[in-house]
């Protein structure tokens, strides 16, 4: 358990020792989850702090027509909700549910607090993570402000866009691109086919090329 705390974002610059030492003065718990579990609705409380050790979780907002959206996915070993852990409505803004089995460590709020009081870069690293969570959100409201699939696309696209190259890495395939947009894939393929046609950009199995950079951005002005 200690070495994939040692990859966490929480426990940055701290050797396993040091975790171990750590985590050994607060009260924790490792718990199982199961493939299409719900760990978590829309409203419910966070009353603990939790990082994944092994499995994959999503977030998914579900509309009042039952539509789901999904707005992330979790990978070991982040933070499950870490900016809503705090605050006068620590509440999930999102319904939390396992794609695998797993596992997690869990530490009840007053224990989490005394933890981060314990070493000052665990502190400092917390903070970076919620930091880095109300940017994520913030683009995430910009995301889904964008009416078409095409705007979407391309906010997508540029989003993950290096400066020093045309190339981009993707790590999803289309069907979840699709899932992370709220849209059904056979409409994504549909606009991926319209800016190929039109030499934007070429859409292959692990990277999208930029053909035309100045016509990408147009799409959002």
């Amino acid at each position: 358990m200690f070495e994939i705390l040692g990859s966490s974002p929480l426990f940055n610059g701290l050797e396993s020792h040091q975790i171990n030492t750590l985590i050994a003065k607060c009260p924790h718990q490792v718990k199982s989850f199961t493939k299409n579990e719900v760990l978590a609705y829309s409203g419910q409380v966070v009353d603990k702090a939790m990082i994944i050790l092994t499995g994959k979780l999503q977030g998914e907002m579900i509309d009042l027509a039952g539509s789901s959206l999904k707005i992330e996915d979790l990978n070991a070993p982040q933070m499950v909700a870490p900016a809503f852990l705090y605050g006068p409505q620590a509440l999930f803004p999102v319904n939390l549910s396992a794609i695998s089995d797993g596992t997690m460590l869990v530490i009840y709020k007053n224990d989490f607090t005394k933890l981060l009081t314990l070493d000052q870069r665990v502190l400092a690293n917390f903070l970076n993570i919620i930091s880095g969570k109300a940017q994520f959100l913030s683009r995430k409201i910009t995301f889904l402000s964008f009416k078409t699939i095409k705007e979407k696309l391309a906010y997508f696209l540029l989003n993950i866009l290096k400066s020093n190259t045309m190339i981009i890495p993707i790590n999803h395939s289309q069907k979840e691109v699709a899932e992370l947009f709220g849209v059904a894939r056979p409409s994504l393929a549909r606009i991926i086919g319209e800016l190929e046609l039109l030499e934007i950009i070429s859409w292959e199995r692990n990277q999208v090329v930029v053909l035309d950079l100045n016509a990408l951005q147009s799409i959002l002005k």
